[in-house]
């Protein structure tokens, strides 16, 4: 057996890995080079978690400055806010949207008089003290050990000039965890603990039953989201045999495509919109963020100490709006051919669930908001009460559904992960894979511990806080301040008086860099297959179209199921090998993608969308088989397409010889050859 599996692995990497080439060069960007594993025998070697000090000291170097001055300065005003301006976005989303937008519609009337708003609340409360602590601890824990990282880092290679990897909230899989998993909970949790339900009419209740049946579902939900989270972070722990492995296989475009899709359409696309919506509070601020990192322009204070941009930026556009720049009319208009009013307030700032009137001004800037959240959260509440609580989640009947759904957030969060060590090694400074997988994995397992709904990781941005002159001083500072803020109660409040758009200026320029730095590191030939891996994260959006409708076009689920990236990752993968002629490595990918359809991996749309409320069904990104034993099943349609397309490119291999009509293939890392150059040109 051993033998045959000597064989197995010599065949993979002679006819598959190391294909007859033209040119090798590595590709470079900055400093830094990409080292990703060229042999399985490196491949094995990185997999070997506590080999990588290679038998330096693992203690804290004390010679990386904790302080730069500026550097760090500005690399914690970027980072504070780039998590900052995450979670007031899926705050928004998991309070606002979910919890007042949906949970307590007026449509969902089959329960007593108030007891959806009830839910609402009662959802609002365990949110803000349970899993906003829990998000503070996990935050801390993660900052503290890329610091370390860093220094051990520096103690390896005998240097100094070293930048922690940054660390933060999970955007994209919170995002689609939110939609996927906690919004189903609270909606079950709300028909499950109704004191009584009656889709006839209004049934009654007591206010204590109302309350206490509230409660249970809000707890019932938080449960489950927090048992979906440790299942995530297990699948990312687990996970860490294969970042370095997808280094190996894949071309680097398909490696940049989850920051370059996420950076594209989560921290560019959705914030410049915010911006177009209210433009005398957003539209300088936006400025001032272009003109000070682009444009390298910085206003000094004393010294080589300048004003943080990111500072100047948040002031700004909180200033703008407490000052009236969102306000809006909340005079009533008639419109379509019935009595139906609307306001432009309604239109641009939403309506108070609670009241249902619209709001005069938008979000971060309504003062009686802010009053009543300092009032109730702040230096108060239950924290950490929820800790060891949440996993609760695990007795109940429905988990087993979670398990599927986990393991392709995982895979998410650790093709994200790794993507962000790519980027760092690119930088200049190159970290173990595995191991920061693995505490990936762990930081988000011990915030669900605490009772977080939200999982973590490393954060986009690494090469703009080594451009910026930053060490580890950014990476602390950020951990210990966020695990106070969060602690204390002061972020509900914050919530209500900083705009969603002050943060967003700064996001778009760190998503706009995440774009320049995939292109870089990309040669020239792949640019098509990077546009075309970005397409599945426009997907993603547009699959969400407005009032938590999901849009009607099949094509666009089927793009955006898991958030883009899978279909993002393989589209990229597969066109590049296409470009280069690797057609051994265009088999093996299509039939590898037979499985991953079959089973709902890729392209995971396998239902429809619900006539009655313009939501998707169960069956969405959920893992399965998906034969054609059922009309919703289209997995098996993928997993045919891809066959036709491995027996499509299985032709080419015979004929493709040196000067032939079908010419050899490129090296994937080469980055100046091109497919239109001769034979004789690229030998």
């Amino acid at each position: 057996k051993a033998q045959i599996f000597e064989h197995v692995e010599d065949f993979i990497f002679i006819h598959i890995m190391s294909e007859p080439v033209l040119e090798k060069s590595k590709s470079t960007l900055s400093k830094g080079t990409s080292s990703a594993p060229q042999t399985w025998a490196e491949y094995k070697e990185r997999l070997k978690v506590f080999g990588w000090q290679n038998g330096t000291s693992y203690k804290w170097n004390t010679k990386v400055e904790f302080f730069t001055g500026a550097g760090d300065i500005e690399a914690f005003g970027e980072l504070f806010f780039d998590n900052l301006a995450t979670m007031l976005g899926v705050t928004g989303s998991a309070i606002g949207h979910i919890g007042y937008g949906i949970l307590a519609a007026p449509w969902r009337n089959w329960g007593p008089e108030g007891y959806a708003l009830a839910c609402a609340q009662q959802w609002e409360k365990i949110y803000y003290e349970w899993n906003i602590p829990a998000c503070g601890l996990c935050l801390l824990f993660g900052n503290v050990y890329y610091a370390w990282l860093a220094t051990r880092l520096a103690t390896k290679e005998n240097r100094t000039d070293v930048t922690a990897q940054p660390y933060g909230m999970n955007t994209t899989v919170i995002y689609i965890m939110l939609y996927a998993i906690t919004l189903p909970a609270l909606e079950r949790g709300h028909d499950k603990f109704a004191p009584c339900i009656d889709f006839a009419s209004r049934c009654s209740a007591t206010d204590a039953e109302i309350q206490s049946g509230a409660r249970k579902a809000a707890e019932y939900a938080w449960e489950v989201s927090v048992t979906a989270n440790f299942i995530v972070g297990l699948f990312e722990v687990s996970g860490f045999f294969l970042g370095d492995l997808v280094r190996w296989l894949f071309p680097t475009a398909a490696v940049f495509i989850p920051l370059f899709g996420v950076g594209f359409m989560w921290l560019g696309y959705v914030y410049v919109v915010d911006i177009f919506e209210h433009p005398m509070m957003c539209w300088l601020p936006f400025m001032i963020v272009l003109t000070g990192f682009f444009g390298n322009v910085r206003y000094p204070i004393y010294k080589t100490v300048t004003f943080p941009i990111a500072l100047l930026a948040i002031l700004s556009s909180s200033a703008f709006g407490w000052m009236g720049a969102c306000e809006q009319s909340t005079d009533d208009i008639v419109y379509g051919f019935g009595s139906h009013t609307t306001s432009v307030a309604a239109q641009y700032n939403g309506v108070d669930a609670a009241t249902g009137l619209p709001r005069k001004t938008c979000q971060g800037t309504d003062k009686a908001l802010a009053k009543a959240a300092w009032k109730q959260y702040a230096g108060k509440g239950d924290i950490f009460g929820g800790f060891g609580k949440g996993l609760k989640g695990f007795s109940h009947s429905d988990v087993k559904d979670l398990v599927a759904q986990s393991l392709l957030y995982g895979a998410i969060g650790f093709l994200g992960s790794m993507a962000d060590v790519e980027s760092a090694e690119m930088a200049g400074d190159s970290y173990p894979m595995a191991e920061c997988l693995i505490f990936d994995g762990l930081g988000t397992m011990i915030g669900a511990l605490a009772g977080s709904i939200y999982g973590t990781t490393m954060y986009i941005g690494h090469p703009i806080h080594k451009a910026l002159g930053a060490k580890i001083g950014y990476s602390l500072l950020n951990g210990v301040v966020y695990f106070v803020l969060f602690c204390s109660g002061i972020f509900a409040s914050l919530y209500n008086v900083i705009p969603l758009c002050a943060n967003g200026a700064i996001l778009i320029f760190v998503g706009l860099l995440l774009g320049r730095q995939a292109f870089e590191a990309t040669p020239a030939r792949h640019y098509p297959a990077l546009l075309l891996g970005v397409m599945p994260f426009i997907a993603n959006k547009m699959s969400l179209e407005s009032q938590g409708n999901h849009s009607y076009d099949m094509g666009i689920q089927m793009m955006s199921a898991a958030g883009g990236t899978m279909c993002g990752i393989f589209l990229c993968c597969i066109a590049c090998f296409a470009i280069d002629r690797s057609f051994y490595k265009c088999v093996v990918v299509s039939f590898f993608m037979c499985f991953l359809s079959l089973f709902g991996f890729f392209a995971s749309h396998n239902d429809l969308i619900d006539p009655s409320t313009g939501v998707r069904g169960p069956r969405h990104e959920k893992l399965g088989i998906y034969d054609s034993s059922s009309d919703l099943n289209q997995g098996w349609r993928w997993a045919i397409s891809w066959a036709m397309v491995g027996v499509y490119f299985a032709v080419h291999i015979p004929f493709q010889k040196k000067g032939s009509h079908v010419k050899m293939p490129i090296d994937m890392r080469d980055m100046k050859a091109d497919p239109y150059d001769s034979d004789t040109d690229l030998s």
